[in-house]
């Protein structure tokens, strides 16, 4: 996969049940997000007292016609600060196109360059064959065309950051895992999402916000190991993802809020624009 600094983010906002039952969402109505809403964060590598922009992600969303229906459409990307484009030249891009109800995904794309390596992904659903035919190409290897499941909780990556903003957290219990699934390349993985309670975080630039703690763990044989990696979504109707965690094999990966703008709800999560303990 070899995705450095998307994937965090995204596996870290992955929100489906493996089998019949996603994560429990809303259904009254208030929507987390609207077209025309932008999110940009800084990604830094931090290692002991060591602590260094290197990237700056992007989100956005928007509506269009997709083969004649209206649907979201959301964007992803990531970008290497021209500094450390000299050591790690990293562009990634993703987007997705999933239905206004249901957030059921229609089509997905990715477009990655890390260092030298390349990887393109095109994903079309067809609900009615229940699969999805990809088409996945990685640096000079032969473009593998296959069909993957595409079940009744399948997302690709892009979709499930926004789908996990939908949680209804008066149906979610604090320390219970949820089986997540998603799709990339031709492999589908699974991971466990933990919600870990309530938490104010300091964004530099912005202020103290109010948060959830989400715990990521990846599956290791039958089980699933402990925290790994962590996201925090603000605590208001927004549910807006303004930082993460991923541990590597030296230091550890770090995204943080930086600005946003149109977001379909009052910033009601934001504290202080001071430090508050």
């Amino acid at each position: 996969m070899r995705l450095k600094l998307l994937i965090p983010i995204l596996l870290l906002t992955a929100g489906l049940a493996a089998s019949a039952q996603c994560l429990p969402t809303r259904t009254d109505g208030v929507e987390p997000f609207k077209a025309g809403e932008d999110i940009t964060m800084s990604i830094s590598y931090n290692w002991h007292a060591v602590q260094t922009d290197v990237a700056k992600g992007t989100l956005s969303v928007n509506q269009e016609n997709l083969n004649g229906e209206r649907v979201w459409h959301t964007k992803m990307t990531a970008v290497t600060a021209p500094f450390f484009d000299v050591f790690f030249k990293i562009r990634e891009r993703f987007e997705s196109w999933f239905a206004l109800k249901g957030m059921e995904p229609r089509k997905f794309i990715r477009d990655t360059y890390e260092g030298g390596y390349t990887a393109t992904n095109l994903y079309v659903y067809d609900r009615k064959a229940g699969v999805i035919h990809a088409n996945v190409k990685r640096g000079e290897d032969p473009e593998v065309i296959k069909d993957l499941p595409f079940g009744t909780c399948s997302y690709d990556l892009t979709t499930l950051l926004y789908f996990v903003r939908k949680i209804d957290m008066s149906r979610v219990e604090v320390g219970k895992p949820y089986k997540v699934t998603f799709s990339i390349d031709e492999s589908a993985g699974t991971l466990a999402l933990t919600y870990r309670g309530k938490e104010n975080k300091y964004l530099k630039g912005i202020g103290t916000v109010a948060t959830l703690k989400f715990g990521m763990s990846v599956r290791s044989g039958n089980i699933f190991e402990g925290d790994q990696a962590f996201i925090w979504l603000t605590d208001d109707e927004n549910h807006l993802p303004v930082a993460f965690m991923a541990p590597l094999k030296v230091g550890a990966m770090n995204g943080r809020l930086t600005s946003y703008k149109n977001l379909a709800n009052d910033f009601t999560s934001l504290i202080s624009t001071k430090r508050v303990k």
